[in-house]
């Protein structure tokens, strides 16, 4: 592979370990109350670098997907055979999402039903079984997948979406409607999932109104996921003079269009508004622009090796993060009054620094945990794949 196809690849590595990192930090800070605000999820309207973690990491999904189809293709497997493989990694996820959910309580007349990592399945599931379908078969062991046809499909995504939301009246409330209660995606999951089966860490008034992670808002989130295809499909055909260029101009093209765009689609990650897809897109774009002519070089490469490490890894990574989350909330300290490890590790970090930067130094402690046994798993070459 050329040196340049070489750094483009690399530079998707790193930008999946970097959305990995930002997941675990943002899942077991020090305090939940006293973090820095780009370590915090917007409420609502508009976003903070941690908002675009998780659009980032579907837009790598989308990248790596032509390649991936493409090389079990080569090995010989069917249309058939990779569409199975397709819907049973979507379902694996989507369950082990849901068990994820159930830890530790196992209360199942209140486990929250949607999930990050049952998004991810459900979008990769769907875009993937797209691609499939729509692929053809030019050479006996080569794949054409259709850059336009897939672009259009994107674009159907983010318009039809945002006249859901700005044109169609909810039963009750009206339109236009982008607010927690009386929006499409809140009405939906409150009616087919219920509120004892939702996200309720965000009440409004009192009450559990809307899920971040909700059935119709997973539709726009599979934008992320094509757009990435579009581009992976780039990097492996197209002879591009400046890729780095290219994709800097078009990702900050797209932040733009975005931001102009948000007097009639306000940017909001919890619905996934089109303006919010459209925004992460552009933002993963113009990272991955910024990564590609630096990360393989020396110093820089060394410097990045811990992302490589989760990046190859990230679906262990975050399996073994979400574990240790409830460890760290129980009472294991302490006499008269236990405390949690949690508590303490905030309540120490600081006496030497300011609560945000003691939340984030404690994250990091559960974060070098982490990393200690993916640094062993890849030493092994022990993968956790699906």
């Amino acid at each position: 592979m050329a040196t340049e196809q070489v750094s483009r690849w690399d530079a998707l590595d790193v930008l999946r370990g970097l959305c990995i990192v930002g997941m675990l930090l943002n899942m077991n800070p020090g305090s939940w109350e006293r973090g820095y605000d780009w370590l915090t999820h917007a409420r609502w309207e508009g976003g903070t670098l941690i908002d675009m973690v998780a659009p980032g990491f579907l837009f790598c999904i989308g990248v790596a997907l032509p390649l991936s189809l493409q090389r079990r293709f080569a090995k010989g497997a069917s249309r058939s055979e990779l569409l199975n493989h397709v819907l049973v990694r979507s379902a694996v996820l989507v369950v082990l999402g849901f068990l994820l959910n159930l830890y530790p309580n196992f209360d199942f007349s209140h486990v929250r039903v949607p999930s990050v990592l049952s998004r991810i399945g459900l979008c990769y599931g769907i875009v993937a079984t797209l691609v499939v379908l729509t692929t053809r078969a030019d050479e006996p062991r080569a794949l054409r997948i259709r850059p336009v046809l897939l672009g259009g499909v994107a674009l159907f995504i983010l318009i039809s979406y945002w006249l859901l939301l700005f044109a169609v009246p909810v039963p009750g409330f009206g339109a236009p409607r982008f607010d927690p209660v009386g929006s499409w995606p809140a009405v939906i999951d409150r009616a087919l999932i219920g509120t004892n089966h939702m996200f309720a860490y965000w009440p409004v008034d009192g009450q559990v109104v809307f899920d971040p992670e909700g059935i119709l808002s997973t539709y726009p989130a599979c934008f992320n996921v094509l757009f990435g295809v579009i581009v992976g499909l780039g990097f492996s055909r197209w002879s591009l003079r400046q890729p780095a260029l290219i994709a800097v101009v078009t990702g900050a093209a797209m932040l733009l269009i975005a931001l102009l765009l948000r007097g009639v689609c306000p940017i909001i990650k919890n619905l996934w508004t089109s303006t919010f897809a459209l925004f992460s897109s552009g933002f993963a774009l113009v990272t991955l622009g910024v990564l590609m002519p630096v990360s393989n070089r020396n110093g820089v490469r060394q410097l990045l090796f811990p992302t490589r490490i989760f990046g190859e890894n990230p679906l262990l990574a975050y399996i073994l993060c979400w574990l240790i989350g409830p460890l760290l909330d129980i009472a294991w300290l302490g006499n008269e009054v236990p405390v949690s490890l949690r508590i303490a590790g905030q309540d120490w970090f600081s006496r030497f620094f300011e609560p945000a930067l003691a939340s984030l130094l404690f994250g990091v402690c559960s974060l070098l945990v982490v990393f200690a046994v993916l640094l062993v798993c890849h030493r092994k070459r022990w993968i956790l794949r699906l």
